[in-house]
């Protein structure tokens, strides 16, 4: 039941990663995310109000707060690092956020067999390879300035990211929608704070906004699973396998906007699902 929801989770985030700067053609990113996280919390507040769980301990709310705050800065950095950085060296980076709560499964206890830890480092390996581009060898010299700036903020995505992946799994332990609805509490925060710095928030019409929403609840969707499937498995396993986004988008950019599969990608792919095969056989 773990591996199939955080294998969920890795879908629900991949197609929203692909829709979304579709959908955000003309729209500044912080608006988009504000427009699905909005939709977001509505949602869990739905879930919390038909689940009828207690309200959660204080240590709870606090971790659920701090994932909050993890992915709020995890997609603001990751958004601006592919500003000012290519995508070849943006994603892969922050992908490596799952390495995050790995360390802090094993360290909180949690066992992982050969066949696991071999899984881990060929999903992880897979991840970074699929999502890597060629990069474009005529790239004027000005851009390795960019480049090195994009890494330090994917570098801080990443560690962003992996505080989020942490930190939800203590705070669902009691109930998983109280955890993520107080997690979207922070992370709203945060995107309000920006979008009103910002002034987006006037650059779009009420009608488009459903439309924005999409990818956010996509995220919502992925995360309420994530939320879930760390009280059924091990976190250190289940944080890897939620972690396969970025295969996801490659593979819709393959399908359907006919990207070319390179070398190093196809063997991600492969490392990805072999990965995959081996951390499910628990």
């Amino acid at each position: 039941m773990a591996v199939a929801l955080a294998l969920f989770t890795s879908v629900a985030y991949g197609v929203s990663n692909y829709v979304g700067p579709r959908l955000a053609r003309g729209v500044s990113l912080y608006l988009l995310l504000l427009a699905g996280q909005t939709c977001s919390l509505v949602l869990a507040a739905v879930v919390v109000a038909a689940g009828g769980d207690p309200f959660p301990a204080a240590d709870a709310v606090a971790f659920a707060l701090l994932a909050g705050l993890g992915n709020a800065g995890g997609l603001v950095l990751f958004y601006r690092a592919a500003q000012v950085g290519p995508l070849s060296i943006v994603t892969p980076i922050g992908a490596l956020g799952a390495a995050l709560p790995v360390a802090v499964g094993i360290a909180g206890g949690e066992t992982v067999t050969a066949l696991e830890g071999v899984g881990i480092l060929l999903a992880l390996t897979g991840v970074v390879l699929v999502a890597r581009r060629p990069v474009d060898p005529d790239a004027h010299p000005d851009e390795h300035a960019d480049r090195r700036a994009a890494i330090l903020l994917s570098v801080a995505s990443a560690f962003c990211f992996g505080v989020f992946l942490a930190a939800i799994a203590p705070a669902a332990e009691d109930a998983a929608g109280w955890a993520v609805l107080f997690s979207r509490v922070s992370l709203l925060s945060v995107l309000v704070v920006f979008c009103v710095r910002l002034g987006v928030l006037r650059s779009v019409g009420a009608r488009r906004l459903p439309v924005l929403a999409v990818p956010g609840i996509l995220l919502f969707l992925g995360t309420f699973s994530y939320a879930i499937a760390t009280r059924e498995g091990d976190l250190s396993v289940v944080s890897v396998l939620g972690s396969l986004f970025p295969v996801v988008t490659v593979a819709l950019a393959l399908g359907l906007d006919r990207e070319r599969l390179s070398a190093p990608q196809a063997l991600g792919v492969l490392g990805t699902i072999v990965g995959v095969v081996l951390l499910s056989m628990r």
